[in-house]
């Protein structure tokens, strides 16, 4: 038995639940990357497939009514954000999940070398 904080080995791997796949389709997601459910045209929800894990589902029910993040959603559903960031690129391909780019960029190399030369001074 493990306790609180300790590490749990679980019985399904993340490659499981992606299918294999290591990256999203599509746009670059990032752990600030928001997400909320698109409103269906109609106001009934066409259904996910049958064969849909339930980590799927159970994202899209993390993002309906309220806006999340992958680094949350990862959180939420014990997954790595690697495989969090398939299963949002799976629902914004069948048009249930909307993304809104979040506040992160990539360093420039500046700054990287900025704090290179500030470690090496140390």
């Amino acid at each position: 038995m493990s306790g609180p904080g300790e590490y749990r080995d679980t019985p399904l791997r993340a490659y499981v639940v992606t299918g294999g796949r290591a990256a999203a389709p599509g746009d670059r997601l990032g752990v600030d990357t928001l997400l909320n459910t698109v409103p269906p045209p109609g106001g009934t929800a066409e259904p996910l497939p049958v064969d849909a894990p339930p980590q799927l589902r159970a994202l899209l029910r993390l993002c309906d009514g309220g806006v999340l993040s992958v680094a949350e959603a990862a959180a939420h559903l014990d997954l790595p954000v690697s495989a969090v960031r398939v299963l949002v690129g799976d629902l914004v391909a069948a048009g249930r999940l909307q993304t809104h780019a979040g506040g992160f960029t990539e360093p420039g190399t500046d700054l990287l070398k900025e704090v290179l030369d500030g470690l090496r001074a140390l």
